[in-house]
């Protein structure tokens, strides 16, 4: 094989992979990443429950100000039990 041939072989190789590297990517994390930001933390933690999570609870600790927790999703999804802050998941 000549090194034209053995170029165009690589060629071809590299192009196939990074095309089936593209079944791997988490499309779910880029969306999430593109979209723009909701206009409350409550909005972004109801919008994260769409991306497959059964429960989330965030905890905001800003200096001078009491805590504040926001809780969406399920703590139990087959019996509908919402979540809370004192969910445990």
């Amino acid at each position: 094989m000549s090194k034209k041939q053995i170029n165009r072989i690589l060629r071809i190789v590299f192009i196939m992979a990074s095309i089936s590297s593209l079944w791997f990517v988490p499309w779910i994390v880029i969306k999430a990443w593109i979209l723009p930001l909701p206009d409350t933390i409550q909005e972004q933690v109801n919008d994260a429950i769409t991306y497959g999570f059964d429960g989330m609870i965030v905890y905001v600790d800003e200096a001078g100000k009491p805590p504040a927790f926001y809780a969406a999703g399920w703590k139990n999804r087959e019996d509908k039990i919402p979540a809370d802050p004192q969910s445990l998941f």
